[in-house]
């Protein structure tokens, strides 16, 4: 495989693969902390009693999820709003004295906000011609939701599927608790409190309040990877729909990963850094891979010469100007919210 064009110019290729080995910046026996969720509704329990996503594995070993594909997903397009800001059309929308771009929408075009704004019609339309075969419309408004998906199930029910996919696992792990005791520097006496207000003093931070097994992150035995697969059949069918289309498209996913998802400072307490070089490899049909040489030089310059390029033959503004300044309009978030309650 000589170069990135290639991949979507050979059709046996169906998806490009990327692998990263990674460790944790404080080393191997310091716990790390994958995100938390809140137990179940129904139950008030969390699966394995632990708020951390883990599952079991036959033989007996635990696999940790440190980074979800919505949350990698949100990394990488964080990206357009900041080196990259330059590649894609710039979009806002402002509700109160907020004024948000687009990339920050977590459902990008069929985010509720901007379709309860002044520019929901031209977003209908453009869900609407996607269907009918044509992305172009999309693209001129929202590029990152033909690479990231979109779903607009309010409206149009038009779906967009996911281009590229992310996700961070660490193999082997044991879940930690940890307890703390916080103590108080004056005691009630030095305050003038009652014993009954001593005692209320710990809500708000006077008496001295225990925090006993509490999450305290995990420690992994096994790998950190993270995984990417770039659905490349997605880049083809955007380009026979519109030539240029999928270079163009192919340019941005390749940027939002080599830019925004390999930054690995998940969370406090979860910083990874790279433990080796990445496998990149492009997935034939027939299951076989070849090495692809691959690195953030070689996407940097696909994306400025080969993929900008082809998104300005198309009529694509990118970059600052023209802005296209989007309004949430109350009324029909209302609106939006009574079909919801009435559904």
């Amino acid at each position: 495989m000589a170069s990135i064009a290639e991949l979507i110019n050979d059709t046996q290729v169906v998806a490009l693969n990327v692998t990263q080995g990674l460790e944790p910046m404080e080393g191997w026996e310091v716990p790390i902390f994958p995100a938390t969720y809140p137990p179940d509704p129904k139950t008030k329990q969390h699966r394995h009693d632990t708020p951390y996503t883990v599952n079991q594995l036959k033989d007996g070993r635990w696999v940790a999820t440190l980074d979800t594909v919505q949350s990698q997903a949100n990394r990488m397009e964080a990206s357009f709003t900041g080196e990259l800001a330059h590649t894609v059309p710039t979009v806002t929308i402002t509700a109160g004295q907020r004024t948000v771009s687009l990339t920050d929408l977590p459902h990008r075009l069929a985010d509720a906000a901007i379709r309860t704004s002044d520019l929901r019609d031209e977003i209908r339309a453009a869900f609407e011609a996607h269907e009918a075969g044509d992305p172009l419309p999309i693209a001129e408004l929202g590029p990152t939701s033909l690479v990231y998906g979109a779903w607009d199930s309010r409206d149009t029910r038009v779906r967009i599927p996911r281009m590229i996919r992310s996700e961070i696992y660490a193999w082997d792990v044991d879940v930690f608790t940890r307890s703390a005791q916080f103590s108080a520097t004056f005691d009630g006496e030095d305050l003038g409190l009652t014993d009954q207000e001593w005692r209320k003093g710990a809500e708000v931070g006077f008496a001295p309040t225990p925090s006993v097994e509490q999450h305290g992150g995990v420690v992994v035995h096994g790998q950190i990877r993270q995984n990417m697969s770039l659905h490349l059949g997605a880049c083809r069918n955007l380009e026979r729909a519109r030539t240029g289309l999928g270079q163009y498209i192919l340019g941005l996913a390749l940027g939002g990963y080599w830019m925004g998802g390999r930054d690995y400072d998940l969370r406090t307490g979860c910083w990874l850094i790279p433990s080796d070089a990445p496998r990149v490899e492009a997935v034939r049909k027939d299951g076989s891979r070849d090495a692809l040489e691959l690195n953030e030089g070689a996407v940097r310059s696909f994306l400025e010469d080969v993929a900008l390029p082809a998104a300005t033959e198309l009529g694509i503004a990118t970059g600052e100007t023209p802005v296209r300044e989007a309004q949430f309009d109350p009324k029909a978030g209302k609106s939006l919210i009574k079909k919801g309650v009435d559904e």
